[in-house]
């Protein structure tokens, strides 16, 4: 994972504070122990970049590694008003953006896919072979009449939308603490079953899975 949301780098920091609210729980501490003990793995590594850098820092810390590595995911700004995002979004391989109904929110996701795309269609040689968005933080209250006219919108332009809706739900804002046995955000464990269950998060990360890597669902 290269963190390049600079300069707060969250990933990185919620690393950071997982790690000292292990030291604090021996609950935790058994978890780390028999998920990463036994098998002789270890957890995934995060950088932190910027986003003129990304490329480069995963490309030195690849270099230097002597695990192969099948999968590298970029965590860059939103925007592509911010240096080097632009440049660092069409040398990708995959692009997913989240989009919400809040209208500030989509006019700005809504500017940064079509400028992507305008760019690939003028240079075909670019690395970027496809930009997806998927719904994020959708409240169940709000009209299901703004999400189909976004729909037929993005139809009309060719834009490509998951079928994955992410819920607007607290557990997505609950960090790992000292007292928590039930985990649910976190750089070093999966979800716990109870809370992973309406997250829509196994589901993202089967469809981004089955485009990334649509061999192995041949499988």
């Amino acid at each position: 994972m290269v963190d390049c949301d600079y300069p707060q780098h969250s990933i990185s920091a919620m690393r950071d504070w997982e790690v000292g609210n292990i030291e604090k729980n021996v609950h935790l501490q058994n978890l780390l122990v028999e998920q990463f003990g036994t098998s002789g793995r270890k957890a995934y590594s995060i950088l932190n970049s910027t986003p003129e850098e990304a490329r480069e820092t995963a490309g030195r810390f690849l270099e230097k590694s002597e695990l192969d590595y099948d999968l590298v995911l970029f965590d860059l700004p939103g925007t592509v008003n911010v240096p080097g995002v632009f440049q660092s979004v069409i040398n990708m391989d995959y692009v997913f953006t989240p989009i919400t109904q809040e209208r500030m929110v989509m006019r700005s996701s809504m500017s940064f896919v079509l400028a992507i795309r305008e760019y690939m269609h003028r240079h075909a040689d670019v690395p970027l072979r496809g930009i997806h968005m998927f719904w994020n933080r959708m409240d169940g209250r709000v009209s299901k009449r703004l999400s189909h006219q976004y729909g037929l919108l993005f139809k009309e332009l060719g834009l490509k939308v998951l079928d994955t809706v992410i819920p607007d739900m607290e557990r997505y804002g609950r960090e790992t603490s000292p007292e928590e046995r039930n985990l649910f955000r976190s750089t070093l464990f999966p979800p716990s079953g109870k809370l992973l269950k309406g997250s829509g998060l196994d589901t993202l990360a089967g469809e981004i899975e089955g485009i990334i890597h649509p061999d192995r669902q041949k499988a």
